[in-house]
């Protein structure tokens, strides 16, 4: 049987509704286009806490309407008094980490603008959906700042150090279409789909077994070369034998019937 509805905790913006293992964590903030301020980052850490607390086995990122983010409030930066170091360190940074080391997987489900800090955020996540005239990009140069949110080894590791320089020194920003075909998100959508093919996704992902998909994105996460990632996916076997996802999808097989996996 299936987790019960959360009734739609919000907290400083951020929901998150709870169904069946699978947690959509939707952003709504008061400021413009979904933009952040130092509380909203710290609501989100709370909602990732709270999703894991309720039994998800998959979540979904997105915005509660046809904006995803477009990052920070500028509106809220006082170069003359603010610790880019602290902000980093003890906010931004944090709560990338945490996104990224999730033990559940994660998708972001990407309508409108994803910039900046809702970029970083977006691809922060295991996988991204965006709808064909989403918006992706670190306009950093038009403020005179750096990225941040690890934008510079999102844009390294998957587009290559000449592409990922001219987004950079540039600011182009592209939709969705070219996002899919740079291999910056795992594909684009129709516009007005992307909620719903992210919801048929992460449902899939949340009945299979999560234990399994926990170790897995340990080893893509930790990387190395052939030998180093195959001793690891080793330890990992060790330790999944130990799960009754392991023992119920052998029996499965053996029964020729569909397994039921539970996540653990």
């Amino acid at each position: 049987m299936g987790h019960q509805p959360h009734n739609g905790i919000a907290v400083a913006g951020i929901t998150l509704q709870l169904q069946d293992a699978v947690a959509t964590i939707a952003i709504d903030l008061p400021q413009p286009k979904n933009s952040f301020r130092v509380e909203n980052v710290q609501a989100l850490g709370a909602q990732l806490d709270a999703a894991l607390e309720g039994g998800a086995r998959c979540v979904v990122l997105r915005g509660a309407g046809a904006v995803f983010s477009a990052g920070w409030d500028i509106g809220s930066i006082d170069p003359a008094a603010d610790d880019p170091m602290a902000m980093i360190g003890q906010v931004v940074g944090p709560l990338c980490q945490r996104l990224r080391a999730l033990p559940v997987p994660t998708i972001a489900a990407v309508a409108g603008p994803a910039l900046g800090f809702g970029f970083g955020l977006a691809l922060c996540c295991d996988m991204v959906l965006a709808e064909e005239d989403a918006l992706f990009g670190s306009p950093f140069r038009h403020i005179g700042m750096v990225p941040d949110t690890g934008a510079h080894n999102i844009l390294l590791s998957r587009t290559g150090f000449a592409l990922a320089s001219e987004l950079i020194y540039t600011g182009r920003l592209v939709n969705g279409t070219e996002a899919a075909a740079l291999r910056l998100v795992n594909r684009a959508v129709p516009t007005g789909a992307v909620a719903d093919e992210a919801q048929k996704l992460a449902q899939n992902i949340a009945s299979g077994p999560t234990a399994a998909f926990r170790l897995s994105k340990e080893v893509l996460l930790e990387g190395g070369d052939f030998d180093s990632m195959l001793a690891h996916e080793a330890r990992q076997l060790q330790k999944v034998f130990a799960t009754d996802d392991l023992k119920e999808g052998i029996a499965a097989f053996q029964q020729r019937r569909r397994p039921a996996f539970t996540g653990r």
